[in-house]
């Protein structure tokens, strides 16, 4: 590698989103904060960023990433896998049977500064163009642990408030969106355990998660905090390292919980303004595709090894689900250990094209795709291979949530729900990665695929049997 004259600097990071990619110098940075990436994820990604005005075949990228090897598909995905967990199932689409496209939009440089002006303080506390930070509201009596605690995460580049007990907490999360709040249990006027219990009645505090920092030792407290709702609990004094760890996690729950719910707001319409959280309880009529998958022999498989070999595998065939699911922008509505249930809106980019339809597609052909790489790593184990099946139906759904204010998730109930579970079930008995569609989901696709006609059956909202229609490949 060349090296740079004196005096020489690397040019303007690319600023995609959250990310910022700084492709001389080899780093990205996220929400401000480097990131550390292996050496072919960072290859990898500067492929994907510099031609991400196309979808770009899996060779291209493994002659890229990996020049004058041969690797193996699955190689390619244990990279894009790495590099989703990092940005999010969103910035890297798969488009089945053609490759990767990198998706975020790449965001303006920030207008220069005028010579002899002053940036603003915010500019300069923030940066032009970053994204917002996380917010955390910490709540501890003790000064020392507050101020200690308080610059832990300050130096983690996260936006601080403290107050000294657990009333001050509970106004300022009424009166201010926060992204994480970590509780002291023992606390005057109100302790953490009077916090979480409030919070468990306050559908409105529910979504902000909580770290519960404490002295108090023994399983109780900590049981006791996680029955309250509390996500995570770090004995003081707490461990640095631990602590960026489980507030990391934290945060990025809290990310994913607020995507899936706009994606769910997209399907269902918007909130009215003003609306609270409990309005989603009323539920909306909804066109939308569902999708169903299921892991079929499993029970099978299970008599013939250990326990812990199962949930292995079903953990791994679960992520590999959800990152198809996700990546086009679906939202699993349903899981069952070995299987899964997700809802596709109404895509306003493909309106004549059959709508969410198409991500549902691109959903099933990725998830055949990831287990047929899974079933060879299997096979150099001398492991059995597994069979997904999958049924895809259209139609009209009420979705919205439903549950107690303590424990509530999103729903999807309709005709089409019940439609699709049964393709799937129907598919399971037709071999190994079989997607079967209803009829209005060929309709919809038609010149967009290759499907084959079977033998008719009754379908859930159909009162006689009707064609059911197997999916071969994109035309």
């Amino acid at each position: 590698m060349s090296e740079r004259p004196a005096g020489a600097t690397d040019p303007a990071p690319a600023q995609f989103g959250r990310f910022a990619i700084h492709l001389a110098e080899r780093r990205l940075s996220v929400d401000g904060a480097p990131v550390t990436l292996g050496s072919r994820a960072f290859d990898l990604l500067a492929a994907l960023v510099t031609r991400r005005d196309r979808v770009v075949p899996k060779d291209e990228l493994i002659e890229v990433v990996w020049p004058g090897l041969v690797v193996e598909d699955n190689n390619l995905q244990v990279q894009i896998s790495a590099l989703r967990k990092v940005l999010g199932t969103q910035a890297i689409s798969t488009v089945p049977g053609r490759g990767y496209q990198f998706t975020v939009a790449a965001q303006p440089a920030p207008a220069a500064t005028p010579p002899g002006a002053r940036p603003s303080r915010a500019h300069e506390r923030r940066g032009a163009g970053r994204p917002r930070t996380p917010r955390l509201l910490v709540a501890d009596d003790n000064k020392v642990n507050r101020l200690l605690l308080c610059r832990s995460l300050e130096l983690m580049g996260h936006d601080v408030t403290t107050v000294e007990n657990g009333r001050s907490a509970l106004e300022r999360l009424r009166a201010e969106p926060f992204d994480l709040l970590l509780l002291d249990l023992e606390m005057p006027e109100l302790d953490g355990f009077g916090l979480l219990e409030q919070r468990a009645d306050d559908a409105a505090l529910q979504d902000v998660p909580v770290i519960v920092t404490s002295s108090l030792e023994g399983a109780a407290a900590v049981a006791r905090c996680i029955e309250l709702g509390a996500d995570d609990y770090l004995h003081k004094p707490v461990n640095p390292v631990l602590l960026k760890a489980r507030v990391d996690a934290s945060l990025e729950r809290k990310r994913l919980r607020d995507h899936q719910r706009e994606l769910l707001a997209r399907l269902g319409g918007d909130r009215p303004e003003g609306a609270s959280a409990a309005a989603d309880a009323v539920g909306r009529h909804v066109e939308a595709t569902l999708l169903s998958a299921r892991l079929h022999g499993i029970d099978a498989l299970a008599a013939l090894q250990p326990a812990q070999d199962t949930l292995e595998l079903l953990s791994s065939w679960t992520t590999l689900m959800l990152d198809a699911i996700e990546g086009q922008g679906g939202i699993v509505h349903q899981m069952a250990g070995d299987a899964v249930a997700a809802v596709f809106g109404m895509s306003e980019s493909e309106p004549a094209s059959g709508g969410a339809i198409w991500p549902a597609v691109q959903a099933a052909l990725e998830m055949r795709e990831l287990v047929a790489a899974f079933n060879a790593e299997r096979a150099v184990l001398a492991k059995p291979a597994i069979a997904l099946a999958i049924g895809i139906a259209r139609g009209s759904v009420v979705a919205g949530r439903a549950g107690t204010p303590r424990r509530a998730a999103d729903v999807c109930v309709g005709a089409a729900v019940q439609r699709a579970a049964r393709l799937e079930e129907l598919a399971g008995g037709l071999g190994a990665g079989t997607v079967l569609l209803d009829g209005s989901s060929r309709v919809a696709l038609a010149g967009r695929v290759v499907t084959d006609t079977l033998a008719p059956a009754v379908l859930p909202g159909s009162a006689d049997a009707v064609p059911v229609h197997a999916l071969e490949n994109t035309a």
